[in-house]
């Protein structure tokens, strides 16, 4: 499991082997620009949902965390809430999982 000050240990797995990654968002989103420029600046690829431009993203946002808040990196399924979290597990994969062992 991944832990920082701000998230709890509870279910992000770790940022050690290839997972799979959505990253829910929407463009107007100063903390969501934040991860993009990460992304981008670690040329990782990941899914990403806009929950302002799909209604169905936003509901499954809020059913999977009972809120709407984003960005929310869903790591194998178990979101990761805050930008500077998802920052830091997104740097510790880059250097953790080789490019060609992630999906």
């Amino acid at each position: 499991m991944w832990t920082s000050d701000r998230t709890p240990a509870a279910a992000v797995p770790a940022p050690t082997e290839a997972r799979e990654l959505v990253l829910f968002k929407y463009d107007a989103c100063g903390f969501c620009r934040r991860v993009m420029a990460a992304l981008q600046q670690l040329d990782l690829t990941v899914a990403m949902r806009d929950t302002l431009r799909e209604p169905e993203a936003r509901q499954e946002l809020l059913q999977a965390t009972g809120r709407t808040q984003v960005p929310c990196l869903f790591v194998d399924g178990q979101p990761l809430l805050e930008s500077a979290d998802i920052i830091d597990w997104l740097r510790a994969y880059a250097e953790n999982v080789p490019r060609q062992d992630r999906p």
